[in-house]
């Protein structure tokens, strides 16, 4: 596999582009009125858990521009020239590092000297790619940071916490004279994470299943978190079938420790997950990587925080928990 776990290649509801100097109102935030639009500064964001950060944050002061487009993977997203203007533009850009968006990093790189960038990737912990279950073959999911390390970052709510932190320190420095607002925004945001984490905790504290199977290496923070070991099915490609020798190998481990559900992720292949759990006489459910949030899923009322409840929820029936 993450982690900034939701696949890398699954990011295929992300929040449309938005390549003009937008308001809120245009990608599906509330309608500003506070604020002129002419006194808000305008920043960049890479993908959708940054986005909803700095749209938190910043509300009514800040245009945000969102760099990876409904339909594409943020990590093989390719700017446009449109695209490159704006961003040219822009105060600030927020971003992973450590080759998770190469294009991204390209593009920041050659920036003027105006543009402020910040690397988010710098304000969390980052875990180790675990390596596969004994007895399967093929490499370690390939989904990796330049590092070797888990680029999932978002999918524990303390990671959303600290960069939250360091998007309201940003945004502060930017305009301080709205240190105060930014602050008192980035604290709701942050309550509301931490009683995300809360009811992680809690809730999948006592499970008759400690292990999480996924068809793809991309829950690792949530698992750690919760205190439970994620199993992929995949391998090197998440959407590359494993063999027979390492899908049995993976049916007498999930056997063995109990586990009733095989989870799939969103706009990947359920076929993977289902086979397995027919093997083993399990069902098979979604969860949601939080890779991006579609325009109608906003309009619906869904964010981070509404769709990390619904993992919750899928994950206390998965493992049985108490």
């Amino acid at each position: 596999m993450v982690l900034i776990i939701g696949s890398i290649t699954s990011m295929k509801r992300i929040f449309p582009v938005c390549i003009t100097l937008i308001s809120l109102s245009a990608c599906g935030g509330s309608s500003p009125t506070s604020e002129p639009t002419a006194s808000r500064i305008t920043v960049a964001a890479s993908f959708y858990p940054i986005e909803e950060i700095v749209r938190r944050v910043g509300s009514t002061h800040v245009n945000v521009v969102a760099l990876t487009p409904a339909g594409e993977g943020a990590h093989d997203v390719q700017l446009t020239a449109k695209q490159l203007t704006v961003l040219s533009s822009a105060s600030a850009v927020f971003y992973i590092s450590d080759g998770f968006q190469p294009e991204v990093e390209k593009a920041v790189a050659s920036l003027p000297s105006s543009v402020v960038p910040v690397d988010l990737l710098q304000s969390v912990s980052l875990l180790d790619v675990v390596a596969q279950l004994d007895g399967t073959e093929g490499e370690t999911d390939g989904e990796v940071l330049a590092s070797g390390k888990d680029p999932h970052i978002w999918l524990d709510p303390a990671n959303m916490v600290a960069m939250t932190t360091a998007v309201a320190d940003s945004l502060s420095q930017l305009k301080p004279e709205l240190a105060t607002q930014f602050s008192t925004a980035a604290k709701s945001y942050i309550a509301e994470l931490q009683t995300l984490g809360n009811e992680i905790d809690t809730q999948l504290a006592t499970c008759k299943s400690r292990v999480l199977v996924t068809s793809h290496r991309a829950f690792a923070y949530l698992a750690k978190r919760a205190n439970v070991r994620q199993v992929a099915i995949a391998g090197l490609n998440p959407e590359e079938e494993p063999s027979a020798k390492s899908l049995e190998a993976i049916a007498r481990f999930a056997k063995s420790n109990n586990v009733g559900t095989i989870f799939f992720e969103t706009l990947l292949p359920a076929d993977l997950a289902k086979t397995l759990a027919d093997k083993i006489g399990a069902t098979a459910d979604l969860l949601d990587p939080i890779e991006g949030i579609s325009s109608a899923d906003i309009t619906a009322g869904a964010s981070y925080i509404s769709i990390q409840r619904d993992n919750l929820a899928r994950l206390r029936t998965g493992l049985r928990c108490t």
